[in-house]
Formats: C-alpha cells, structure tokens, sequence
C-alpha cells in the first residue's frame, strides 16, 4: 500500500508538469489522467486482473517447493571458505558505519546484476523468452501489470536471487566473524525500499515518469522500463535492468527514450491477443515450446541424408 500511495504521488506530479508543458494534450481532470477507460479496461488488463487473483493463490500454495532457501547455500558456502581459508581471528571487516554501507549496496548490487543477466537470458533463449513473452504480452499496463509474470519465470527468477544472495551473505559471514548487519526499512534493503517508493508501480503505466537524463545512466526511470516494453525496432530488448541501469549501459542495452517518444507496447510478432485469456497465460507457453521442438525435429528429419 505504501509503495502504491507513493507511486500516486508520483502520478500526479508528473501530470502536474505535463499539464504546464502541454496543457492541451493532457487531460485536465486528474483521474481521467491518472485511470484513463482505454487502458483499465482493455482486455489485456482484464485479464492482468484475473491472472492476478488466480496466480497469488497458485503461486502461495507451489512455487515455494520449487525455490531454495538461501540459508540451505549460506551455510555450506561459510564453511566452505573457512575450510579453504581458514578461519578469521579478526575480523576483516570490523563492525561500524562503513562495513555495513559496503554489505547494503554490495548486496543489493549483486542481486540486481543477477536480475539484468536472468532478465537478459529470457531475451535471448528461446524456451525462456516463450515464457517471458507472458509478461510481454501486455498490450496496456497498469501496476497489476508487474505480476503477469509465468510461474516457470519467477521460480527461476528467485532461485537465481536467492543463490546469489546466500553467496553474498556467506562471504560477509566470513568477512565479519558472521556479524552480518545491513541498512533495512521494514526489514527491506534500504536501497530497494527507496527505489520501490519513488514511482516503483509506474514501471508499469501509461504514466511517462522520467528521471534526469545523468540518473537515467544510473537509474532505471517509470520511463524507461515502459519503453522495454515497446514493439518499436529501436527499443526491442533494451533496458534489462531492475534497479540499475549500469548493467545496461556497460552491456549496450541501454535506451534513454527522449520525452516526447511515442510507442505502442506488447509483442512485435503480433501473437499478444492470443494471452488475453488466463488459461493461455499458463498454457501458451507450453504448447509453443513444444511445436518449436516439433518444428525443429520436423526440419532435420527432412535434411536428414537417405
């Protein structure tokens, strides 16, 4: 509720400085600027809605039995580097203001380096973009938007995370003597939690929240994630990144759109109708990885010498 209050703010600032840049194309009333029909009701929101309301029950009752639980890794990594190292007498880190701001930002770093590598592989595999493409098939957007997400994705998302996580904390365990402390907000990142606050929900919006142009080489703006989201030739797999959009500017994926860009957002194969529907969010997925394998089968057996 906190992250959607703040992102509301956000919304109206940014349609009070729409409203003086471009009064005559920005709507006046600030909810129908704010929840417009065209996108809330579209039938790629509809179904975003249902999907939402099925998948948190799915995802509450199965997808834990597939994610690891960090401290299942943590733990053998930590003993692992005192065997191989030895144990620490003194501590390399002392405890103090210092260690635990190098624990918050390494942390948070190392996790959204391996959400832009995660993010960049559905991109650019076949069998994980045809999951993927559930997330892109959106053809409008909205906060609810963000959790249009297949199973098959989030539990290889979290492993993911969660791998890198324990690994994080297992060398800081090591580190420090096992006097790990980070900076937290609710028991959250403190790094994250401001992230999420500032616009976070905007991501997935028709609201064009942008930061300036020297943030946006170190931060992924509202703006900037709407535009990954685009069928455009030019911004077709750009901006991968999370928090960070130095993963993307060190690795050439980074698209800082001008202000005035325009851009229609779902898939440029045009199959985006076909998710309208929740049983084709689970299922699509599966029936296209198996016809690609049959096709590809299907094309080796006709080059197959006789």
């Amino acid at each position: 509720m906190l992250y959607l209050v703040s992102g509301m703010l956000c919304a109206i600032i940014v349609h009070a400085i729409a409203r003086r840049r471009n009064p005559a194309g920005t709507p006046r009333r600030l909810l129908a600027y704010l929840f417009p029909r065209q996108i809330y009701l579209h039938p790629s929101a509809v179904a975003d809605y249902k999907f939402f309301l099925i998948d948190r029950i799915l995802s509450f009752l199965a997808v834990p039995f597939f994610v690891i639980v960090p401290v299942f890794i943590a733990n053998p990594m930590f003993h692992l580097l005192v065997a191989t190292f030895g144990p620490v007498e003194t501590p390399i880190l002392s405890p103090g203001f210092a260690t635990t701001l190098i624990i918050t930002l390494v942390t948070v770093l190392a996790i959204d380096l391996a959400l832009w590598w995660i993010h960049y592989l559905h991109h650019r595999i076949p069998v994980l973009w045809e999951f993927h493409k559930v997330h892109h098939s959106a053809e409008v957007m909205t906060p609810i938007t963000a959790y249009r997400m297949h199973p098959v994705e989030i539990i290889l998302n979290f492993n993911l995370t969660n791998i890198v996580t324990a690994i994080t904390l297992a060398v800081f365990g090591y580190l420090t003597g096992d006097a790990i402390t980070s900076y937290q907000v609710v028991g959250i990142n403190v790094v994250m939690f401001l992230f999420y606050v500032v616009g976070f929900n905007l991501r997935h919006s028709h609201v064009p929240m942008a930061y300036p142009r020297i943030v946006s080489y170190l931060l992924v703006s509202p703006w900037m994630h709407q535009v990954h989201h685009s069928v455009e030739k030019r911004h077709l797999d750009k901006n991968m990144g999370f928090i960070f959009s130095i993963w993307d500017w060190m690795f050439g994926t980074l698209y800082i759109p001008a202000r005035d860009e325009t851009f229609a957002i779902g898939l440029d194969s045009g199959e985006a109708p076909q998710f309208h529907h929740v049983g084709a969010l689970y299922l699509l997925p599966f029936r296209n990885i198996i016809a690609r394998f049959s096709a590809q089968a299907a094309t080796k057996s006709t080059h197959k010498p006789s």
